[in-house]
């Protein structure tokens, strides 16, 4: 009998063991799911540097700096969307740089087109950057990527910076558009001599947000609204001069949009509605922002408007303890290039600073006969140095034009001088080398009708307002832009040309082909049935990329969690 319980307890204990090494089994297998698992739900998001709504975050720009100094927070830079290679100027205080980012913008036309950015900062080549749009799958990036492909490049050019005079030049290539919105430095610059040094506190943040509405598809939904948090405390007795900095891509003049500082609309000078209202696609704006500085928990608020798309791209806060001294500005210098109607000129001034002191934040403008054609802002300009910015005019009409600068048009800078501010006005010819534009709206082009008579009309655009309008040769009566004339058919096919020559001599040419039933005998005859439509041969194909790893992904991830759940259950039945 204790024979028979020995074996009994023998195979007792052999089937605890079992059953213990299953169950370490069954963890070890469970361990291992979870982990696969993990690595799965991990690996999703590793294509983190592209986001339709906004990179790093589709609602905020991200902090990346902030502090102290005795010295200056510089910020500059320009000067709208233009083709590659593209060239950026910047004159850098003298100073210990402890710190610096250059900001790179490019439009690549597509979040699906790929390409690659080269950079020259300061005579050394920075690193190549791989631009891939939604494909973009390195996680540790600086690439902001967002919307239909619009780029924000961060660049760390702290041992490569100097003082004084420094250039950026950037070259694109691959599919991409490739022309380069602007380019921006910022970098906080230690005063090394002199106890009398004023205090700087400052914050700068960065991103690329998308704001935007429903668009044509409407299949993102909308984007409204982004912040910019300026984290920790101020003393808001010591500081006495507060100044902030925004950045903006792909804003559209006579679009809405708003900038908020602690609820408080800002405004750039007369206009609070369209901050981002540059003609070329970039912005950089400095507002005076003292009076409305709180001891903490200040922040700054992005709101679309009726703008289809706009990026806040970057924003910088600086306080500090000195009011602005003794600068005077003045305009050095305008070159002015042959100037045609129709078309955007770009128009280049130097405007320097030959007082005693820096200059923060102004605005500079360029007037075409008493009035504003074009703005450019300018963050910092050094006692002493000069900076040359581009401005944009498109003359609506030829002949002599009046011209000056004025480099601190709206007055906000208190200076030595406050007589100086523009240029002697310059006398300029306008030449119009642009054809007029012809719009026939009726008949349309292949169309077939039962009449010997039709009427014909449309419009005319041109910049000049001596323009004449021939139908197959015969002039016809303009009425404002509206043009129309009564035209013969006979039967079959009719070339109808339309003509129009402006005060310049310059031509344009249109045509449709109307095809008439009415036989000589007066009958109308009936189209076959192949003849009694036009055939469309434009093809749109609109198709959202799909991420296809993403989806591989997904389905793995779900077939893993099946096959664990049945595995766990069969294990547990065997157990039991």
């Amino acid at each position: 009998m204790e024979q028979v319980d020995s074996i009994t307890l023998k195979a007792k204990k052999t089937m605890e063991k079992i059953h213990d090494s299953r169950k370490i089994k069954l963890n070890i297998f469970l361990s291992c799911v979870v982990i696969a698992v993990l690595v799965l739900l991990s690996a999703t998001p590793a294509v983190a540097d592209y986001n339709y709504d906004g990179v790093p975050f589709t609602d905020q720009l991200d902090g990346v700096k902030q502090g102290n100094v005795k010295g200056s927070a510089y910020v500059d830079g320009g000067h709208g969307i233009g083709p590659s290679p593209y060239s950026q100027s910047f004159n850098i205080p003298e100073g210990n740089v402890t710190w610096a980012k250059l900001y790179v913008g490019v439009w690549g036309g597509s979040e699906v087109k790929t390409g690659r950015v080269e950079v020259t900062f300061n005579s050394e080549e920075l690193d190549v950057q791989d631009l891939e749009g939604d494909a973009d799958t390195n996680s540790n990036s600086n690439v902001y990527c967002s919307g239909h492909g619009v780029y924000w490049i961060v660049y760390d050019v702290k041992e490569n910076q100097a003082t004084g005079p420094v250039d950026a030049v950037v070259t694109t290539s691959g599919t991409i558009d490739g022309r380069v919105y602007g380019v921006v430095l910022v970098a906080v610059i230690k005063e090394e001599d002199g106890t009398d040094v004023p205090e700087v506190q400052y914050w700068i943040n960065e991103g690329n947000v998308n704001l935007h509405g429903q668009g044509w598809s409407g299949e993102h939904g909308t984007n409204d609204e982004a912040v910019a948090e300026f984290d920790g405390t101020v003393d808001v007795d010591e500081f006495v001069a507060a100044r902030l900095t925004v950045v903006y891509l792909t804003g559209t003049p006579g679009l809405k949009d708003y900038l908020y500082f602690n609820d408080e609309k800002l405004c750039d000078g007369d206009n609070c509605d369209d901050i981002a209202n540059s003609k070329q696609s970039f912005d950089i704006k400095t507002f005076d922002v003292i009076d409305y500085i709180e001891e903490d928990s200040n922040k700054i608020k992005f709101e679309l408007g009726d703008e289809d798309y706009v990026h806040p791209v970057l924003a910088v806060l600086t306080l500090h303890t000195e009011e602005e001294g003794d600068s005077d500005l003045t305009v050095s210098n305008v070159a002015v290039p042959i100037l045609y109607t129709g078309r955007s000129n770009t128009i280049s001034a130097t405007i320097e600073n030959i007082g005693e002191d820096p200059a923060y934040g102004f605005q500079s403008a360029l007037y075409a006969n008493n009035k504003i054609v074009s703005t450019a802002s300018i963050s910092s300009l050094t006692a002493g140095k000069n900076k040359t910015i581009d401005f944009t005019w498109k003359p609506d009409c030829e002949g002599e034009h009046v011209l000056w600068v004025y480099a601190d048009h709206n007055d906000k800078k208190a200076e030595l001088c406050e007589i100086n501010n523009n240029n002697t006005p310059l006398t300029v010819n306008v030449i119009d080398f642009t054809p007029p534009e012809i719009e026939i709206d009726q008949p349309e082009d292949g169309e077939i009708v039962g009449t010997d008579v039709i009427t014909i009309s449309g419009t005319i655009e041109d910049t000049s307002k001596n323009i004449t309008v021939l139908v197959n040769g015969a002039p016809v009566i303009l009425s404002g832009k509206k043009w129309s004339a009564p035209v013969s058919l006979s039967y079959g096919y009719n070339k109808i040309i339309v003509n129009a020559v402006d005060g310049a001599n310059n031509s344009a040419t249109e045509f449709v082909l109307v095809r008439s039933l009415v036989h000589p005998s007066g009958e109308s005859s009936i189209p076959s049935e192949e003849s009694k439509g036009i055939i469309d041969t434009a093809m749109t194909v609109a198709k959202v990329p799909v991420d296809k790893i993403s989806r591989l992904f997904f389905g793995l991830g779900v077939l893993i969690i099946i096959v664990s759940i049945a595995a766990v259950y069969w294990w547990r039945k065997r157990l039991k």
